[in-house]
């Protein structure tokens, strides 16, 4: 038998591992219930280092805080932005649950969000990007220049009524941070693996104190690339040339005009491209391919506060060059080289201009409104012309049953199928939109909202095509020379919105509602035969609830939502055995269902835990084509589900570390769901030493150096690979 005292240490013991156990699974709980879609600002603005600092985001076009706005947003702010060393608008899309984005040839990118998918020859995407007003809704040239940024709010889910612009599977706002009396500024410099350089600059400050200030930025990008290739020692190249200025004039306390002017240059080499749906780095392009594009944005911003009303004006210009050529004479001359058959020429490219132009007026009662009573109105006037001077293919065509016999024999027959689809599209878009926020009583409010959406659209297409065998160009399906059409249609929509919200606390809101989304139908450009050369629009019936929480006096934040699509005549890419080409079409319709969960918790001071979940369930209700019935199976290129954690320390004497992990379920590449990719696991960090004004970072991504496609297509049966492993190191001045 143990004495008393013994007795008493072992009880005491007892206690003292109980509580590690209860300290360990409740820190475990919030590493699992903690999220990047939170991150706040700098940790000193709030008065208690455990607290998490108060979130502002415009996601209504009016200041409201995160936490009490009824709708799934995820916010990166600049502070966060530069912990997670986020400098792409391919970086931040990797941190959103229910996000998928991939890169094509050609500056194409593809996107799932909440199971709503790019269409390629919509050229339209599902996630509309605002650069400071600016709207940029084409799957071709998604990208900002990420410098001098104040935060980037991603409004997941459907924002018809409110944005309208295809805004189907969410909004993407990209807000420049505001000059002021205070001059600050920044110096970067970065190089890592691959020869990769970047170097940025960012200075910002007052003209004229109280009345004129200036913003300017810019940025280089360059890396070698990490494509292994026979002919060239580097791999696929990229560069990129970035500048950014913003003027502001502010001559009363109730005028704030600013004009926002950016310029992006891409010159970049032969893409990522490999032959077949494995992994591999060795790429299949021609070392002479090319892409250039130039990007100019301009917007003009205007506010006016005429006590009780705010009125804003925003007018925005953009401009689009892309140009871009492939050379896949050494793929398909290998594929046929067997044959006896030696290409002389297998090529595809692109040539187009689009401009932009849109203006928005809006008239919103002030934010601290006293009856409680908020209200938007607003009007909508957008132009663009889209102008494809080429789109060309100069490749291998089918050869008739006798010269393949020929060829097999060992006989060599030049053989070409070349094809030219300019066109020139015009789009004009009217929209008349209204919000009223009504409190019901104390802690409940309604929310009513609709649009009304007119869109005009024009084209001019002009067809080109022929085969040629042994030296004779041969009429291609009948289509002779050319092949002229103009087609005009217009789209008109009501997309309405309702939604409700209980606070049931100060730190715990409860919501749920309902819209309607669109987006228009159009033409393809691709047709040789001028049958089926208009697509209808594809529209949906969203649901969604959810519930915002803060605990433990605001330490904690956990946000919860649940949502159902109900989509009818999808937007899909068919190939249309008549005219032989890739045409856009409407599906019949598909039901989605999913859940997001995000959440951050403070555990110490400087030390923050996040972490974000989003899982869905996509199916095709109805769809057939080309005798194959697809009923049943799931949308491509949406994961099942996403995930991702991470944990983040700062010291007061400057120590810096953070570790994150992305994690991206199961996909199909493919409607049939023949073809997938496996789950794909990421790990990246980041350690460094501040020392202001100076800092120094080493950072790493994809660490354990996972092998994974970012896109195949089992058509051409081409892939694109993402980035391996890349190391480097980051060196900044602040003042």
């Amino acid at each position: 038998m143990l004495p008393r005292k013994s007795k008493r240490v072992r009880r005491a013991k007892r206690r003292r591992m109980s509580l590690l156990r209860k300290g360990t699974l409740s820190l475990f709980l919030s590493l699992l219930l903690a999220s990047p879609s939170l991150a706040a600002e700098d940790p000193a603005a709030s008065d208690d280092v455990y607290q998490l600092p108060t979130v502002t985001v415009t996601a209504d076009k009016r200041a409201t805080d995160v936490q009490k706005t009824p709708s799934s947003i995820t916010v990166m702010s600049r502070t966060k932005l530069e912990d997670a060393n986020i400098d792409t608008i391919e970086k931040v899309l990797q941190r959103i649950p229910n996000m998928n984005f991939s890169q094509f040839t050609g500056g194409a990118n593809f996107m799932s969000m909440r199971g709503i998918t790019t269409s390629a020859g919509t050229s339209t995407s599902p996630l509309v990007m605002y650069l400071d007003g600016v709207p940029v809704d084409t799957f071709f040239n998604l990208d900002a220049p990420l410098m001098d940024i104040e935060r980037i709010e991603v409004l997941r889910g459907p924002q018809s009524a409110i944005y309208g612009k295809n805004a189907m599977g969410g909004v993407i706002n990209v807000i420049s941070r505001k000059p002021t009396n205070e001059w600050h500024g920044t110096l970067q410099a970065d190089y890592g693996s691959f020869n990769t350089q970047r170097y940025a600059a960012a200075i910002s400050g007052p003209l004229i104190e109280d009345k004129l200030y200036l913003a300017l930025s810019g940025s280089h990008y360059s890396t070698d690339g990490y494509m292994n290739h026979d002919d060239t020692w580097y791999g696929n190249q990229e560069r990129t040339e970035r500048f950014k200025g913003m003027l502001r004039f502010t001559p009363t306390e109730d005028i704030d005009i600013s004009f926002h002017l950016n310029y992006t240059a891409r010159r970049d080499g032969y893409s990522n491209l490999i032959w077949g749906d494995e992994p591999t780095l060795d790429s299949i392009a021609n070392k002479d391919d090319y892409l250039h594009s130039d990007i100019w944005n301009m917007a003009l911003q205007m506010s006016f506060d005429f006590d009780p009303v705010t009125f804003e004006s925003i007018t925005t210009y953009r401009t689009e060059n892309l140009d871009y050529g492939i050379d896949m004479l050494a793929t398909y001359g290998a594929a046929y080289s067997p044959y006896g058959l030696n290409l002389d020429c297998a090529n595809t490219g692109r040539n187009n201009t689009r401009k932009e132009f849109t203006q928005e007026f809006r008239l919103r009662s002030p934010d601290d409104n006293k009856n409680g009573i908020k209200w938007l109105l607003g009007v909508f006037g957008g132009y663009t012309d889209m102008n494809i001077r080429e789109s060309y293919s100069d490749m291998p065509g089918t050869l008739p049953g006798d010269l393949l016999d020929q060829a097999l024999a060992g006989m060599t027959f030049p053989f070409r199928m070349w094809t030219n689809q300019p066109s020139r599209e015009y789009t004009q878009d009217y929209a008349a939109f209204g919000e009223i926020t009504i409190p019901l009583f104390d802690k409940l409010n309604i929310t009513l909202g609709l649009r009304a959406q007119q869109t005009h659209k024009k084209i001019d297409v002009n067809y080109m095509g022929g085969e040629t065998y042994a030296g004779m160009d041969v009429p291609l399906l009948g289509v002779a020379g050319d092949m002229h059409g103009t087609k005009s249609d217009s789209w008109f929509e009501l997309l309405p919105k309702f939604n409700i919200s209980y606070q049931l606390t100060d730190d715990i809101m409860f919501y749920g509602g309902v819209n309607r989304s669109f987006i228009p139908g159009g033409f393809n450009n691709a047709t040789r035969t001028g049958i089926d050369m208009t697509y209808d629009a594809q529209t949906a019936w969203n649901y969604e609830i959810g519930a915002k929480t803060e605990w433990f006096d605001k330490r904690f934040l956990l946000n919860l939502a649940l949502f159902h699509s109900a989509v009818n005549d999808l937007q899909l890419m068919k190939y249309d055995i008549g005219s032989m080409s890739y045409l856009s079409d409407n599906a019949g319709s598909a039901r989605i269902y999913g859940v997001e969960v995000d959440a951050m918790a403070r555990l110490l001071p400087g030390l923050d835990a996040e972490f974000s979940f989003g899982y869905l369930w996509t199916r095709f209700d109805d769809y057939t084509h080309m005798g194959n019935d697809y009923s049943g199976n799931k949308i491509p290129y949406t994961p099942d589900y996403t995930a991702s954690f991470a944990l983040q320390y700062r010291h007061e004497k400057g120590f810096f570390a953070r570790g994150e992990v992305l994690h991206y379920g199961q996909l199909y590449w493919s409607e049939a769901n023949d073809y997938k990719r496996d789950p794909v696991t990421l790990l990246n960090a980041r350690v460094g030493y501040e020392f202001e004004p100076f800092a120094v970072y080493v950072y790493g991504n994809n660490l354990t150096d996972a092998k994974y496609l970012n896109y195949y297509t089992a058509t051409s049966n081409y892939g694109m690979m993402a980035r391996p492993r890349e190391i480097g190191v980051q060196l900044k001045y602040t003042f």
